[in-house]
């Protein structure tokens, strides 16, 4: 039970040891923190043998290392989340639960985005797939003047430049520089 201290403001002091168990958010939102929390614990049981970490490699080399940060950070964000649900019983309320997952289901279209990023890079190539994701982007934000759009451009071009020619990331080359002349189809494939 939540009290009213003197100043008239809520006290979180439990009475009953079954208001320990109540909670000031949606079901959703719970569902969603323990439901990730899970999954955090699961990718962080198979690390050892899904991610390869060699001796004598240094640490910033390690194939796995981004997997583990990435998995560690999930289960600190979500250890908290889950003191968060057990501890804070006062504050704002959640959404709705159909609220909730319209707004989860949202954020998931730029999930989609990427994944057809990711899906086109090898067929069309690191180039034109980058400057197009970046001009379509810009779009769909709302930004519609040519300024925005050159800078759109202007960045797509200078990622592509960053990554493939001065960090010399292995991006494949896409299918489609296999149609380019000669001349121009390595330069394609090795920079851009």
């Amino acid at each position: 039970m939540i009290q009213t201290n003197e100043i008239g403001s809520k006290s979180n002091q439990a009475q009953r040891v079954e208001d320990y168990f109540s909670s000031p958010y949606s079901s959703a939102l719970v569902w969603f923190g323990v439901c990730t929390f899970l999954v955090a614990v699961f990718l962080a049981s198979q690390l050892g043998t899904q991610a390869k970490f060699f001796d004598g490699m240094p640490i910033e080399k390690q194939p796995g290392l981004w997997s583990a940060i990435g998995i560690v950070g999930m289960l600190i964000f979500g250890f908290f989340q889950m003191l968060q649900f057990w501890f804070h019983r006062n504050g704002l309320q959640a959404p709705g639960f159909v609220a909730e997952v319209l707004t989860w289901l949202r954020a998931g279209e730029y999930v989609l985005w990427f994944m057809a990023y990711v899906y086109l890079v090898p067929i069309v190539g690191y180039l034109p797939v980058t400057v197009g994701f970046l001009m379509l982007m810009t779009w769909r934000l709302g930004y519609r003047s040519r300024a925005h759009f050159a800078f759109a451009v202007l960045t797509g071009v200078l990622i592509v430049l960053v990554f493939k020619s001065f960090l010399q990331v292995k991006i494949p080359g896409g299918v489609t520089y296999e149609y380019l002349p000669d001349a121009v189809r390595s330069f394609f494939i090795l920079y851009l």
